[in-house]
């Protein structure tokens, strides 16, 4: 079967880089923030700020090499920003090869985007959630027409056959699965990482951080209580090999590589992976645990066969099935350079 989906890629910064990935005729769109002053991504995401330069530089070799343009809104509100200026921004891009699309978090801008942007392609941030065909069915009505579903559906193939059983009746719509994600399965406080970093700004002085979260709250990480080692093997990672399971089944239509913070090195093994469709080493170095520390090895290549298959489809009853066990006892061995090291006690995501 011919290759048919192709890979959103973060802008970190490194230009050549983009260019190396696009040469690989793989990249179907660069997805990036504005500078400081035009930046409209929640602080937990804006991690590393590109200049006005930067971004020009960006737009005109995408545009005329073909390549989408993704403006990331992805604040979860943005009520308390200029709509003004955010549109005027959008504007100016425009002497450089403008936009195909932006992505939102903030529901109630849709309309007035769809309105004063009709040819611009309005894309879901994975922060709105989107976990079901009817959320897809409705945010379409609003004017969206891409959607980067939940982490969750990485995992869940009977939704995912709903959703792309419905986009037939949709024409345009187009579905995205963010692949390495470092975050578990249906985490706790996945829906609210996004907004850590405001509490961070208000908690007050080190006394004051013993009411409620205390030092849970941490800007860039959350906490996942974890009991074996088989809850990594639940978290929503699509492995590079496992690829070509969801594209031969319409399962979806783009792939979404994060993140845009990381030095061009490991982006590029990130990226490099996902392109072969193949990684030989530990997973975790295309798939953050955001573990800190861990003291094993995942070894990508010693997941058994039918995995991609057994995990969309398990339905997540864990007590009645040991699945995963069964596979971290495969994968895991002690990475040496850490195995004197205490044994984590909590997970960070």
């Amino acid at each position: 079967m011919a290759k048919t989906i192709k890979y959103s890629i973060p802008f970190n910064g490194d230009l050549d880089l983009m260019k190396w990935a696009i040469d690989s005729g793989q990249v179907y769109e660069v997805y990036f923030t504005g500078p400081k002053d035009s930046d409209y991504s929640s602080k937990y995401q804006n991690l590393r700020l590109n200049t006005e330069e930067q971004v020009a530089e960006l737009i005109r070799y995408c545009a005329k090499n073909g390549i989408g343009r993704n403006y990331l809104m992805n604040k979860s509100i943005l009520y308390f920003d200029s709509v003004k200026d955010i549109f005027s921004y959008i504007k100016s891009l425009d002497q450089f090869g403008g936009l195909t699309s932006v992505t939102i978090a903030d529901r109630m801008i849709v309309p007035y985007l769809a309105k004063t942007f009709p040819d611009l392609c309005i894309q879901s941030s994975v922060f709105l959630h989107f976990d079901t065909a009817n959320k897809v069915r409705e945010a379409w009505k609003m004017g969206m027409k891409s959607f980067c579903l939940d982490v969750s559906c990485n995992r869940n193939g009977h939704e995912l056959e709903k959703i792309r059983d419905m986009k037939k009746h949709y024409p345009g719509m187009t579905i995205k699965l963010l692949t390495n994600h470092g975050c578990f399965q249906h985490c706790f406080y996945l829906p609210v990482h996004e907004n850590w970093p405001v509490l961070n700004d208000v908690k007050g002085n080190a006394e004051d951080k013993k009411y409620m979260l205390g030092n849970m709250v941490n800007g860039e990480a959350c906490i996942f209580k974890t009991t074996s080692q088989s809850d990594e093997i639940k978290r929503s990672f699509i492995r590079p090999e496992d690829i070509t399971y969801y594209e031969e089944r319409g399962l979806m239509d783009y792939v979404k590589i994060v993140y845009r913070q990381d030095p061009t090195p490991v982006l590029k093994k990130k990226i490099q992976a996902y392109l072969d469709r193949s990684y030989d080493g530990d997973l975790f170095e295309i798939s953050t645990s955001n573990k800190g520390k861990f003291s094993s090895i995942c070894d990508n290549k010693k997941f058994p066969a039918g995995f991609v298959e057994k995990v969309l489809y398990c339905g997540f009853a864990c007590e009645t099935c040991n699945y995963c066990d069964g596979v971290a006892n495969k994968v895991f061995s002690t990475n040496e350079a850490m195995k004197d090291l205490p044994a984590p006690i909590e997970v960070r995501t």
